[in-house]
């Protein structure tokens, strides 16, 4: 996993930073479906192909929360 966000990046307020977050989680996603595929077509053990997929669960999961924390911090700006 990578982070590609620069943390301390002043336009990244507080309903802002969660949505950034979410989509470089997408990316994470997509790079552990990648690593899936390969693992199943080199025939890589299942225990390796079970801890990616545990892996991009646990991912999913993730940008879900990051998702609903930027909703509520959009809502919060409403007036």
């Amino acid at each position: 996993m990578t982070r590609r966000i620069a943390h301390d990046d002043p336009r990244l307020n507080a309903h802002k930073m969660p949505m950034a977050m979410a989509t470089e989680t997408l990316q994470d996603i997509i790079s552990s479906a990648d690593a899936l595929q390969k693992a199943i077509l080199l025939d890589a053990p299942l225990e390796r192909q079970q801890k990616i997929r545990e892996v991009a669960m646990a991912q999913a999961e993730s940008y879900l929360d990051l998702m609903a924390e930027a909703a509520r911090h959009a809502r919060a700006l409403k007036p």
